[in-house]
């Protein structure tokens, strides 16, 4: 069966009907979009696959009971962040901050990964350099909208705010961005 051609209300009726070539395919279509994400938590990789494998692990065992009412996209999100988070908590309480180096944040993200390795093109290393004008929510908020294309009802509901802050938020993040990269322009002309 062909399953690029089924909406996410199809994939998900074939999964909890206990498809695992439809799993499968899921586990596919999204893992590296949360990996991707998941560096930008933390730079250590296996907290980051653990993650992952226990999300799918987790909705696969609760594919009977588990209603997908929105995308399995913004589920499978959803459940990420939330373990992620609970993993690193658990892990600070237990190992160094090794972990949770800033330096790591802003060199793993999927955003700033794009942008480094395209770094011979001088307008993306400008754009990094702007990136890290932004705090960890501003940059969690457009990784969210403009790399894993999330509507602004998915990521507000993931990030625990309203849609109206999440506007804002990202509006600034986008204004932030828009004035360092003039300063830099101008910096370069003069």
């Amino acid at each position: 069966m062909n399953y690029e051609g089924l909406n996410d209300t199809q994939l998900w009726k074939l999964i909890s009907a206990d498809d695992r070539k439809a799993f499968g395919y899921s586990f596919t279509l999204y893992s590296k979009d949360l990996f991707r994400y998941g560096q930008k938590f933390t730079g250590a990789r296996q907290v980051v696959e653990d993650s992952i494998q226990d999300v799918f692990l987790d909705l696969w065992h609760k594919r009977k009971t588990t209603n997908i009412e929105q995308s399995i996209k913004f589920y499978l999100f959803t459940a990420f962040r939330r373990e992620i988070i609970r993993k690193l908590s658990k892990l600070r309480q237990q190992e160094p901050m090794d972990y949770f180096a800033p330096e790591q944040l802003l060199e793993a993200s999927h955003m700033e990964g794009i942008i480094l390795q395209q770094g011979k093109n001088e307008s993306n290393q400008q754009l990094y350099k702007a990136i890290r004008n932004l705090s960890e929510r501003q940059r969690e908020a457009v990784y969210l909208r403009f790399f894993a294309n999330l509507n602004y009802k998915e990521i507000s509901g993931m990030m625990g705010i309203s849609v109206e802050a999440l506007y804002n938020l990202i509006f600034k993040s986008i204004k932030i961005l828009k004035e360092s990269l003039r300063e830099s322009v101008q910096y370069q002309t003069k």
